[in-house]
């Protein structure tokens, strides 16, 4: 009796033995899939500090206002560039979701290991918290770019309307500021939904409407009179956009977005510290 009881701790404490270490091989594993997810992000995160930066340059490049093809071209940059970031970011994300999904998993045999399953589990939470600051911020910046094309694009109609009026073009000047009226009222309607854009852009969009319509009452003007009221009018829809101010707009732009780069930032110092 002494030799089986003897024989049944030595079987017990094998198999406690064996409990505790596959139990503790197992949850490293799964933390170790869980670093290597945070790992993965936080090797982005000099690109995304980079990114960050080069959108805030993108738009300050907006208040020299040289050349509007030039500044719809960048706008397309804005574009692509909030793509590619939420894109790359969004990987991370995923990749560090499917490793927090499984750090839970065969929580009986990893019971041991429950410490160190959550202390993993709230780094990651960390990093996926930095994950979502930069896909809000790149959704906003990918909508503000899409307006940028709008409305560069209207401008681009001006300068052509502009340009036809001075070759005494009736034709090319009627057809450029229809074309101006519809890409204005385009862009206008997209000042709604582009987060942090001031809103000077939506009332001087409101204006260049009205002047894209007067300009045309001046065109099919048939009397002296209606030409010179029309006239009138073009002058005052022209003084009312120069009286906007747009002075600190890039700063304004970039002050909207600082708290996500700065969520970012912070997060990932939790989650890798």
């Amino acid at each position: 009796m002494v030799i089986a009881s003897i024989a049944v701790v030595v079987v017990l404490l094998v198999g406690v033995i064996a409990y505790v270490s596959a139990g503790y091989v197992y949850a490293s594993s799964r933390i170790s899939d869980a670093s290597g997810a945070i790992n993965g992000a936080s090797a982005h995160r000099a690109y995304v500090n980079t990114t960050f930066d080069l959108l805030d340059q993108q738009v300050s490049s907006f208040a020299q206002m040289s050349d509007a093809k030039v500044d719809k071209s960048t706008a397309g940059q804005l574009v692509s560039e909030s793509q590619s970031i939420r894109t790359i970011v969004g990987g991370d994300d995923q990749a560090m979701a499917a490793a927090r999904s499984r750090l839970h998993d065969q929580q009986w045999l990893a019971a041991i290991s429950s410490g160190r399953l959550a202390a993993e589990a709230g780094r990651i939470d960390h990093a996926r918290t930095a994950a979502v600051a930069v896909k809000s911020a790149a959704a906003g910046y990918l909508l503000l770019g899409q307006f940028y094309q709008a409305y560069f694009q209207a401008l681009i109609d001006w300068d052509a309307m502009l340009a036809a009026a001075k070759n005494n073009d009736f034709v090319g000047t009627s057809s450029a500021d229809a074309l101006l009226g519809a890409d204005a009222a385009k862009a206008q309607q997209l000042t709604a939904n582009a987060p942090g854009l001031p809103s000077q852009y939506h009332d001087f969009l409101v204006l260049l409407q009205a002047y894209a319509v007067d300009v045309a009452k001046v065109l099919n003007a048939r009397t002296a009179a209606d030409s010179d009221a029309a006239d009138k009018q073009v002058t005052a829809d022209l003084t009312a956009m120069n009286a906007l101010d747009f002075t600190g707009f890039a700063a304004k732009i970039k002050s909207y977005y600082q708290h996500y780069r700065d969520d970012f930032n912070a997060e990932m110092d939790k989650a890798t510290t």
